[in-house]
């Protein structure tokens, strides 16, 4: 009775955008993690998207995470919906290129440019450190290309 009733609530919450398909999730913006909506269930805290799957889908197994093709955070659409591993998820994420890299990192200290320059550079990676503030590992693993791999690729 509670899970019927709490579904019915569920469904008056979520407004179909017709254009991209996605099923909108309007029913509270109780953010958590990653800006993911959240919502309380028979006492229980959960991601939105997770609670749309198990309602229209069934279980998430052990281990599995629930992960979105349309990339939208709001959308519980369970067509949208899709079960993997975070390893999965990742790399769905870095196929559609959303992870972010290079100076668009929040850490960054470098920007793309600077970094195409220190690849080009014939000077020491201690000088050439010094010279942009960071340390002379990470020069050298840019030039090796373990980081800022998406520099090394434009210039293929």
């Amino acid at each position: 009775m509670a899970r019927a009733l709490y579904s019915e609530r569920f469904e008056d919450c979520i407004s179909p955008e017709p254009n991209s398909g996605c099923w909108l999730w309007d029913g509270g913006r109780s953010k958590g993690q990653r800006g993911y909506y959240r919502i309380d269930f028979n006492g229980r805290t959960m991601l939105v998207h997770r609670f749309a799957y198990e309602r229209y889908r069934g279980p998430v197994p052990s281990g599995l995470i629930v992960c979105h093709h349309c990339d939208v955070r709001c959308c519980v659409n369970p067509d949208h919906l899709f079960l993997g591993e975070p390893v999965d998820n990742t790399a769905d994420m870095i196929r559609k290129g959303r992870m972010p890299r290079g100076e668009r990192r929040g850490h960054a200290k470098l920007t793309d440019e600077q970094a195409a320059a220190i690849k080009a550079s014939p000077l020491s990676s201690r000088l050439i450190a010094a010279q942009y503030g960071v340390g002379s590992s990470t020069i050298r693993k840019l030039r090796r290309g373990k980081t800022w791999t998406h520099i090394h690729q434009q210039n293929r």
